[in-house]
């Protein structure tokens, strides 16, 4: 009796945050996400700047201003799109094939097939490089992207906990999926306390707190995600060790004692406040939303900078009036000294091809919830496998699922090491009707967060002209990258006001 009791008490103080959360914060037409602030409209690139500018003498000095940013990854994407509508003139060169940056789709046949044996000749599996998600929620997000244009397709709020040998546990947010409550409640993975300190922290960041302020606590000192979860909340090491360290540890493919507790706060609030989903044709529709109407140069390496140009790879020298380093962090550090030796993350992410349907038929992802041993943390390890066909459709043809296996650390693995430890998860005799599609190594998945992440670093260096954005500026997020684009725009702006005395 008293364990039903509790239970009743767990879901009306959850029923009673979400309600809570709906009556506050929420910014108008909103179904989810409580921003605390208005995004603005999203406007095309290349509609004529005279329509957004309220100035047009301001506007004409602009206009004699030329930019060039290196790198058409996200930040740089941002940064030139902001240029480009305040009226400055822009060109975008880019070392690789496609914009994007590490925010790119490939488009994949099954092997072996064929127009008049395979339908996915008409309609192939489409694998983002990495696997990847979109969280609505982020404030930058939501003020760069057009998202209804994205064709989006959402994620259960949760997870399936696979603790081996076909022993799968479904953990979701009762409050948005309710038919997967009582499943929950049966996982056997928080108990009350754990639930009320999590409820604590989230009425504390409805209330009190600003998208954003987590990030700012952290500028006076670092701690370990690990060290917040026992310490601070005092949460059970059943919910760490079966849910939020394989949770996080998949999104970061980083120790959680490695990662920054900021980072853990600012996720976990903005995948309480809105959805994580996938766009129709890949995550790729992300950059190229953003790309539209900017003048790019594909497969154009950058060699050198200085301070009012830049020399690409072949020979030629570009002048302009500011340079931005947008490349990712190993390649910006080959352009200019100032830039520290860059520290990233390792993963790789195994694709396979499988007959309908998947052994989880639900749009969640899966993480492995074996109990990690201390030898554990240095060795690879499946961190979690994700259906991307089951939210969204496009991503395998009629009859076939795609399967997504993300391994955190070294990248050397035998697929037949793969093969054995996703059969061990879900519980299955083998896997031979599961076709391998491509693997992709990527051997700096993102900055590490063993570093000072916020103030985020400004925006310029030490050459005068020349400025810096990516995602290792602050915390290794999208929204992240977004902003210091922006940052990077806003101070070229700022600068270009004075490009008459700057002459002079």
């Amino acid at each position: 009796m008293s364990r039903r009791v509790g239970r009743v008490s767990v879901v009306a103080f959850l029923a009673a945050i979400h309600l809570r959360r709906c009556w506050i914060g929420w910014p108008p037409g909103s179904r989810r996400s409580p921003v605390t602030y208005r995004p603005e409209p999203t406007m095309r690139s290349g509609m004529k700047t005279a329509e957004t500018s309220q100035n047009a003498e301001e506007l004409g000095k602009r206009a004699q201003w030329n930019v060039g940013v290196i790198g058409a990854g996200v930040a740089g994407l941002v940064c030139a799109r902001e240029l480009r509508r305040a009226g400055l003139g822009v060109e975008v060169f880019e070392a690789s094939d496609g914009v994007g940056g590490r925010v790119r789709t490939d488009v994949v046949p099954l092997p072996g097939a064929t127009s008049s044996t395979m339908e996915s000749a008409k309609r192939p599996f489409l694998l983002d490089r990495g696997f990847q998600i979109l969280i609505e929620a982020y404030p930058e997000v939501r003020r760069q992207l057009d998202l209804k244009s994205l064709g989006l397709r959402g994620f259960v709020p949760g997870a399936v906990l696979a603790f081996g040998g076909g022993d799968l546990r479904i953990v979701a947010d009762p409050t948005r999926s309710p038919k997967y409550l009582f499943r929950t409640l049966s996982a056997g993975i928080a108990n009350f306390r754990d639930l009320f300190s999590l409820g604590i922290l989230r009425l504390k960041q409805v209330f009190l707190e600003r998208p954003y302020a987590a990030l700012e606590r952290s500028s006076a000192g670092a701690r370990s995600t690990e060290d917040f979860l026992r310490d601070s909340l005092c949460l059970s090491s059943n919910l760490v060790e079966r849910f939020l360290r394989p949770f996080f540890e998949a999104i970061y493919v980083t120790p959680l004692r490695d990662q920054s507790s900021a980072c853990f706060e600012f996720v976990l609030r903005m995948l309480a406040d809105g959805g994580t989903s996938l766009p129709s044709t890949g995550m790729q529709a992300i950059p190229a939303q953003l790309a539209e109407g900017l003048m790019i140069h594909l497969q154009s390496p950058v060699a050198e900078i200085r301070p009012n140009g830049l020399r690409v790879e072949s020979g030629e020298w570009k002048d302009f009036d500011a340079v931005v380093v947008a490349a990712d962090w190993p390649s910006a550090g080959k352009l200019a000294s100032e830039i520290s030796v860059a520290h990233g993350t390792q993963s790789s992410t195994w694709y396979f091809a499988l007959p309908s349907p998947p052994p989880i038929k639900d749009p969640i992802i899966i993480l492995n919830s074996t109990l990690q041993r201390e030898s554990d943390s240095q060795r690879s390890r499946i961190v979690n496998v994700g259906f991307p066909s089951v939210v969204q459709d496009t991503y395998a043809p009629d009859g076939w699922d795609l399967a997504a296996v993300t391994i955190r650390g070294s990248c050397d693995v035998e697929e037949s090491w793969v093969r054995e430890e996703l059969a061990a998860l879900f519980g299955l005799g083998s896997l031979d009707t599961w076709q391998l599609l491509r693997v992709y190594n990527l051997g700096f998945h993102q900055p590490q967060q063993t570093r000072r992440l916020w103030p985020p670093r400004e925006p310029f260096l030490g050459k005068s002209g020349v400025y810096l954005c990516g995602d290792h500026c602050a915390e290794p997020t999208l929204d992240s990258a977004m902003r210091s684009g922006r940052r990077a725009a806003e101070a070229i702006l700022q600068a270009s006001g004075q490009a008459e005395n700057r002459c002079a």
